[in-house]
């Protein structure tokens, strides 16, 4: 039985961010990684990070890479390609590779992964016309007509970089309500490339050996229109991954957990952080917040507990 103060499970800015303030905490901790690497979603971001205090890095990967130094640099303990089972989340117990693990606390930072439409043709063609970041993919995109699915500022976002290298951007959503910044909402609903859709749903992706359309419903008809289009981009947000905790914790109608303030959820001594929490603000710096907050809750709990006894 390896025993810990905390074990924190995902290896994203949230655990990382876990990891590294348990150790100014003095609370023995590991974290584990069900993914080949840490990182999470940083490793989805291809854009150029500006908003993370102190570092600029031409991608996330490079803030990870980043993030990572600083661990190994504290010599802190971390395993990657875990195969994590048997999670008793109220007794603070689990099996990691076969080996038993057991804490007074966790930490669950599993984060979250791009949301899906789950339509017919979307697994087939994807790497094929369907891509979920125009950031990375729009050069290969380029001089084709092309979609994007969503109403948030990804989505937005998206058409406005695609549109500076296709001739024609339809942007489809399924409500004629955006979530959208205005300022960009402005610029796409304006841009001469750029075509709306509202009120509209896509219920199948086709093609040969490359996409070549979409169906679309039209929801107050129920009409199906078949769009040309050589690249369909899904910007619909992010699904949790809380598969592993589902029906032992509570979760919200989206299926992220709640948390209180102190990222405390709802089984004493499981916290929360991260993009597995419901996203006020989706980012970096508020994911190695979420996992600060709770190891100090942690600390200070243990403190309390010493103190009495």
């Amino acid at each position: 039985m390896q025993n810990y103060d905390v074990i924190i499970i995902g290896g994203g800015p949230g655990g990382m961010g876990a990891l590294l303030w348990c150790h100014s905490l003095n609370l023995r901790a590991v974290l584990l990684e069900c993914a080949p690497e840490l990182g999470g979603q940083l490793l989805q971001m291809f854009h150029r990070v500006v908003d993370y205090p102190g570092i600029i890095a031409p991608n996330g990967r490079e803030l990870r890479d980043r993030f990572e130094a600083h661990l190994r640099e504290l010599g802190l303990e971390w395993r990657v390609g875990c195969a994590v089972g048997e999670i008793d989340l109220r007794d603070r117990h689990l099996v990691c590779d076969g080996e038993r693990f057991s804490s007074r606390a966790m930490i669950l930072a599993t984060g979250a992964r791009k949301r899906r439409l789950g339509v017919p043709g979307e697994a087939e063609f994807e790497g094929r016309g369907v891509s979920f970041s125009a950031t990375r993919d729009h050069q290969a995109f380029a001089g084709r007509e092309v979609c994007v699915v969503g109403g948030g500022d990804s989505a937005f976002e998206n058409c406005l970089i695609l549109a500076r290298a296709c001739p024609r951007v339809t942007l489809i959503h399924r409500s004629a309500n955006f979530r959208a910044r205005p300022a960009w909402a402005k610029q796409v609903f304006e841009h001469p490339r750029i075509a709306v859709i509202t009120d509209a749903e896509v219920k199948a992706i086709q093609g040969e050996r490359q996409v070549t359309s979409v169906t679309v419903e039209e929801k107050k008809t129920g009409r199906m229109t078949i769009i040309p289009t050589q690249g369909v981009f899904i910007r619909i947000g992010t699904a949790p991954n809380t598969e592993c905790v589902r029906g032992r914790l509570e979760l919200d109608e989206a299926g992220f957990i709640r948390t209180d303030q102190r990222q405390r959820t709802s089984v004493a001594g499981v916290y929360a952080a991260g993009d597995v929490c419901r996203p006020v603000c989706l980012s970096a710096a508020t994911a190695v917040g979420h996992g600060a907050i709770a190891a100090k809750d942690i600390a200070e709990g243990i403190k309390r507990v010493m103190s009495d006894e």
